[in-house]
């Protein structure tokens, strides 16, 4: 048996905040329409029955590479709930994340994020849990939705794009701009199967540094059949 995860925390970097890290009242706001489009939307619910779901992983800027992400639809409940399994890059790259179940909106955008802040933590030595709630917090006031245009298999859809940068005011990396400035980038159509086509982070350059630009996208390629598993 696999170990696994109900919808209700994934990872750590769930909608509540770490205990004393981000502002209370933010748990009695309304929630955000970028929390709605994110994390309260069914994005699943265009699957039906098993499938493995296929995205292209690119790296831009030091020890850049492709590579790939498959998130395996194992169960469909009788509710509409899946059970989901990952498969986070190859080989070396390889990176074991728990499977989740009883989900309905796609567990792919919390797994992409751990494993930014993950990156982001050995970066800085900064506690993981800090660059969540700061996360966290810009999904509710700092986020701009936009209407856009993509392009899945040939035809163009609708879709609409989700921008932050959750720590563009933090003084506390005034001295890391690199991480200052970074960019987050989401980008959804109810077309897409899994409702993602992209998730993505910019992280521009540092002249004062040397520190080089970088830049990581997850781009959704293609849905293909999935054996179905017992949990």
């Amino acid at each position: 048996m696999m170990p696994r995860m109900t919808a209700l925390c994934l990872l750590g970097l769930c909608l509540a905040p770490s205990a004393g890290a981000a502002d209370p009242a933010d748990a009695a706001k309304p929630l955000s329409p970028a929390q709605i489009a994110l994390f309260e939307t069914p994005h699943l619910a265009n699957i039906d029955h098993p499938e493995t779901l296929l995205y292209r992983f690119t790296r831009q800027g030091p020890d850049g590479f492709t590579d790939r992400v498959a998130e395996d639809i194992k169960l469909v409940h009788p509710d509409g709930t899946k059970y989901v399994m990952f498969n986070f890059l190859t080989g070396d790259r390889h990176i074991f994340y728990p499977a989740v179940d009883d989900f309905r909106g796609n567990p792919l955008l919390m797994v992409f994020l751990e494993h930014d802040v993950d990156e982001m933590r050995a970066q800085t030595g900064v506690a993981a849990a800090y660059f969540r709630d700061r996360i966290r917090a810009a999904f509710i006031d700092k986020a701009a939705i936009a209407a856009t245009k993509i392009t899945l298999d040939g035809h163009e859809i609708a879709a609409q794009s989700i921008t932050l940068r959750p720590f563009a005011d933090n003084d506390r990396f005034a001295r890391v701009p690199q991480i200052q400035e970074k960019t987050y980038r989401f980008v959804l159509s109810k077309e897409v199967p899994g409702g993602f086509a992209e998730f993505a982070t910019e992280t521009p350059a540092d002249p004062a540094s040397g520190a080089p630009a970088i830049s990581e996208r997850l781009v959704f390629d293609q849905a293909t059949p999935g054996a179905g598993a017992t949990p």
